[in-house]
């Protein structure tokens, strides 16, 4: 039997919440998805203390924050669309940075032939790798895991694993930037539009500059309750994409295009990105 250890305090179990929050989208009848990998890891994790001080949290933040779980269900579905619009139009190669408990290499439905890579903090790759093999279920897809610190040197590490450079890529950065430091966003952008072959595709999501504001201070404590902290914020993702040869379409978490008519709580207050590589750029 595989054993599935709880990831220790800080951003893992920020992903643990986040992996909570689509397991409550999955009962709704009316759920924008199922995240079968999220029950699992409820269930292998029942019995850890670490659990339950997840759950507390989520307490918390029902109670200050009303309709906080719905931001979740519509950035889910939202980059999901995106993803499966990329590779039913031809692109096999996909990178998630950052993959946290994310379910996708499981339940969506992805052409023959795509690989996905999921990068991640090697206690994460672990806990993600034990946690596929014991659920049991089915993988959609060739997924490889890559181990590696987002702030140091992970483009040797994707390339390492089999990643294709020369290949047109869907990049998706979900639940990540935040917690970086201005200059270590801006270096991992420039890194994965280096490796961007024409044709790429990147997916986005960075919080509003007035989340590390006043107006943003109930949701910054729920996060640093959980050992995590937000480093940044910003308002031109359009100029800062474009800066960098992404050509991109920017959605508010909360806006109704995208909503599927969910009412979103305005905190947090994020931005949603679709971005296509303009031609000539890498």
């Amino acid at each position: 039997m595989v054993e599935v250890k709880a990831p220790s305090a800080g951003v893992g179990q920020t992903a643990l919440f986040i992996a909570w929050m689509r397991q409550l989208e999955s009962e709704r009848p009316d759920a924008l998805f199922r995240d079968p990998l999220a029950a699992a890891m409820l269930s292998a994790l029942s019995q850890d203390p670490v659990l339950a001080d997840v759950a507390e949290v989520i307490k918390q933040t029902h109670r200050s924050a009303e309709g906080f779980p719905a931001y979740f269900a519509v950035r889910t579905r939202f980059f999901d669309d995106e993803i499966l619009a990329a590779v039913r139009g031809g692109i096999r190669q996909v990178v998630t940075l950052a993959a946290g408990v994310d379910g996708r290499t499981v339940r969506l439905d992805l052409p023959a032939g795509t690989r996905w890579f999921e990068v991640e903090l090697p206690e994460m790759t672990e806990f993600k790798d034990a946690l596929v093999a014991g659920s049991g279920l089915p993988v959609a897809c060739e997924r490889r895991a890559v181990a590696a610190d987002l702030r140091e040197d992970w483009p040797s590490a994707l390339r390492a694993a089999g990643f294709d450079p020369g290949q047109p890529t869907v990049w998706l950065v979900e639940g990540l930037l935040m917690y970086l430091a201005d200059a270590v966003g801006e270096a991992l952008l420039a890194g994965l539009t280096d490796l961007s072959a024409p044709g790429s595709r990147l997916m986005l999501e960075h919080l509003k500059a007035a989340m590390l504001q006043e107006e943003g201070r109930p949701v910054r404590e729920r996060v640093e309750e959980q050992g995590a902290q937000w480093l940044s914020a910003r308002d031109d993702l359009e100029q800062w994409l474009g800066g960098h040869g992404w050509q991109a379409t920017v959605y508010a978490g909360d806006d109704p295009r995208i909503g599927h008519g969910r009412t979103v709580a305005p905190l947090p207050a994020c931005w949603l990105a679709t971005a296509a590589l303009t031609a000539g750029e890498r």
